[in-house]
Protein backbone atom coordinates (compact mmCIF):
# COMPACT_ATOMS: atom_id res chain seq x y z
CA UNK A 1 0.00 0.00 0.00
CA UNK A 2 1.39 3.38 -0.96
CA UNK A 3 1.11 5.99 1.73
CA UNK A 4 1.47 9.74 1.92
CA UNK A 5 3.68 10.88 4.79
CA UNK A 6 2.26 14.08 6.29
CA UNK A 7 5.46 15.34 7.89
CA UNK A 8 4.80 14.26 11.46
CA UNK A 9 6.29 11.22 13.18
CA UNK A 10 4.25 8.17 12.23
CA UNK A 11 1.49 10.08 10.46
CA UNK A 12 0.73 8.61 7.05
CA UNK A 13 -2.45 8.05 5.08
CA UNK A 14 -3.01 5.72 2.13
CA UNK A 15 -3.07 7.71 -1.09
CA UNK A 16 -6.23 5.89 -2.14
CA UNK A 17 -8.10 7.29 0.87
CA UNK A 18 -7.32 10.97 0.15
CA UNK A 19 -10.32 12.95 -1.09
CA UNK A 20 -9.16 16.55 -0.57
CA UNK A 21 -6.24 18.69 0.51
CA UNK A 22 -7.21 21.93 2.24
CA UNK A 23 -5.39 25.02 3.40
CA UNK A 24 -4.99 24.90 7.18
CA UNK A 25 -7.34 27.18 9.11
CA UNK A 26 -7.82 27.19 12.88
CA UNK A 27 -11.53 26.47 12.35
CA UNK A 28 -10.44 22.93 11.34
CA UNK A 29 -8.74 22.27 14.71
CA UNK A 30 -11.67 20.32 16.24
CA UNK A 31 -11.74 17.96 13.23
CA UNK A 32 -7.95 17.52 13.36
CA UNK A 33 -8.13 16.77 17.08
CA UNK A 34 -10.80 14.11 16.51
CA UNK A 35 -8.70 12.38 13.87
CA UNK A 36 -5.17 12.84 15.26
CA UNK A 37 -5.71 13.59 18.95
CA UNK A 38 -4.08 17.02 18.83
CA UNK A 39 -3.11 19.86 16.54
CA UNK A 40 0.69 19.76 16.18
CA UNK A 41 2.79 22.85 15.54
CA UNK A 42 3.61 23.88 12.02
CA UNK A 43 0.45 22.67 10.29
CA UNK A 44 0.30 24.09 6.75
CA UNK A 45 -2.38 21.94 5.14
CA UNK A 46 -5.04 19.38 6.01
CA UNK A 47 -5.65 16.05 4.28
CA UNK A 48 -9.25 14.82 4.25
CA UNK A 49 -9.86 11.09 3.87
CA UNK A 50 -12.72 8.89 2.72
CA UNK A 51 -13.53 8.26 6.41
CA UNK A 52 -14.09 12.04 6.84
CA UNK A 53 -10.93 12.31 8.96
CA UNK A 54 -8.97 15.55 8.83
CA UNK A 55 -5.24 15.00 9.28
CA UNK A 56 -2.63 17.75 9.69
CA UNK A 57 0.23 18.02 7.22
CA UNK A 58 3.45 19.94 7.63
CA UNK A 59 3.73 20.48 3.86
CA UNK A 60 2.30 23.29 1.72
CA UNK A 61 -1.01 22.56 0.01
CA UNK A 62 0.64 22.74 -3.42
CA UNK A 63 3.24 20.15 -2.43
CA UNK A 64 0.70 17.66 -1.05
CA UNK A 65 -1.61 18.11 -4.03
CA UNK A 66 1.28 17.58 -6.44
CA UNK A 67 2.32 14.33 -4.71
CA UNK A 68 -1.30 13.14 -4.75
CA UNK A 69 -1.63 14.03 -8.45
CA UNK A 70 1.54 12.10 -9.31
CA UNK A 71 0.22 9.05 -7.45
CA UNK A 72 -3.12 9.28 -9.26
CA UNK A 73 -1.37 9.48 -12.62
CA UNK A 74 0.77 6.41 -11.79
CA UNK A 75 -2.46 4.55 -11.03
CA UNK A 76 -3.80 5.41 -14.47
CA UNK A 77 -6.44 7.74 -13.10
CA UNK A 78 -7.22 11.34 -13.71
CA UNK A 79 -5.20 13.67 -11.51
CA UNK A 80 -7.14 16.00 -9.22
CA UNK A 81 -7.42 19.62 -10.24
CA UNK A 82 -4.52 21.51 -8.69
CA UNK A 83 -5.36 25.04 -7.61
Amino acid sequence: METLWLGYNGLTVPYRSVVAVLFYRAVLDPRIERAYGMVPGGVRSVVVTTDDDYFPARWRVSHVRQRWAHWRMRQGGTPPVLQ
